[in-house]
């Protein structure tokens, strides 16, 4: 199995989007921040919007921190939850 890597623009189908978001499955947090360049914060409460942030890279989100979806063109808002 070939490393993912982040999209580099916004998929332009909510198929290209799911099929990012499974490829990701199986790695951890740390695994693709590693992949993408990213230093892994030591504390995840202080730096609570991180793990979205890397989603966002991850998924290829265009929205930023503007208030719009995360996948303006889909009708896609990325949202995650705390687990555990």
């Amino acid at each position: 199995m070939s490393q993912p890597r982040p999209l580099l623009s916004p998929p332009e189908t909510e198929e290209q989007l799911l099929a990012q978001a499974q490829q990701l499955s199986g790695y951890t947090l740390g695994e693709l921040a590693a992949l993408a360049g990213l230093v892994t914060p030591e504390n995840l409460k202080r730096d609570k919007g991180w793990i979205g942030v890397l989603l966002e890279i991850w998924l290829g989100a265009s929205a930023g921190s503007k208030p719009e979806q995360d996948f303006a063109a889909l009708g896609v808002e990325l949202k995650n939850y705390p687990c555990g």
